[in-house]
C-alpha cells in the first residue's frame, strides 16, 4: 500500500501535466485561428506557425506523461486509486471502448515519438497531426477523476475544469496578441 500523501503528490503531478496539456492545446486553437494574420508580413520567418508547432508538440509530450508508458511516475495508474474503476469511468464518460483508446493512444504515441521525439521524415513529410480531441476530452475526464479521489483535508487549487481553464488562457493569449 502506497503512502497517501505520495499519491496525493503523484495525482497532483499527474494533474499539473494535464492543466500543461489544456494550456498548449487551447492556445495552440486560439493562435491557429489568427495565424495568417499574426504571420502576415513576416516572409518566410513564420514565428507564429512556429509557435504553434512549439505548442503542438508540448501538447503530445504532456498527454503522454499522463496517458503514455506505464513506466512514467506521472501516469494515470501511478496517481488512481482504482485502477480498474479509473479505466471503466475514463471510457465510459468517453464514450470509447479499450479498443478504441487504444488505437487513439497509439497514434499520439507515434506522433510524438517519430516527429516530436525524434525525427521520422516519412512521418513528418505525411504532414498528418492527428487529431487532439480525444486527448482533450481525456485529459479533461481524467484530470476530474483525479481530483475527485482527494480527500476533504486536501486543499487542491488548481484549476477545477480544464476545458473553463484552456478558454480563459486561449482569450488571454488573443487579448495580447490582437491589442
Amino acid at each position: 500500500m502506497r503512502d497517501p500523501v505520495e499519491r496525493i503528490e503523484q495525482a497532483e503531478h499527474s494533474m499539473m501535466f494535464l492543466a500543461t496539456f489544456s494550456r498548449s492545446y487551447y492556445s495552440f486553437y486560439a493562435i491557429w485561428e489568427h495565424l495568417d494574420s499574426l504571420d502576415e508580413g513576416a516572409g518566410y520567418l513564420f514565428p507564429f506557425r512556429s509557435i504553434c508547432n512549439a505548442l503542438l508538440g508540448d501538447a503530445a509530450l504532456s498527454w503522454c506523461k499522463v496517458f503514455g508508458s506505464n513506466a512514467e511516475g506521472t501516469h494515470w495508474k501511478a496517481a488512481a486509486l482504482n485502477k480498474d474503476d479509473f479505466r471503466k469511468q475514463l471510457f465510459e464518460q468517453l464514450g470509447v471502448t479499450d479498443a478504441d483508446f487504444m488505437t487513439y493512444w497509439r497514434e499520439i504515441k507515434r506522433f510524438r515519438d517519430e516527429v516530436i521525439a525524434h525525427f521520422n521524415v516519412k512521418t513528418f513529410e505525411s504532414n498528418h497531426a492527428p487529431s487532439f480531441d480525444l486527448a482533450m476530452e481525456s485529459a479533461a475526464v481524467a484530470h476530474r477523476l483525479l481530483r475527485l479521489q482527494f480527500p476533504e483535508t486536501v486543499n487542491y487549487k488548481g484549476p477545477l475544469c480544464l476545458h473553463e481553464y484552456g478558454r480563459q488562457v486561449s482569450n488571454r493569449i488573443i487579448e495580447r496578441l490582437l491589442l
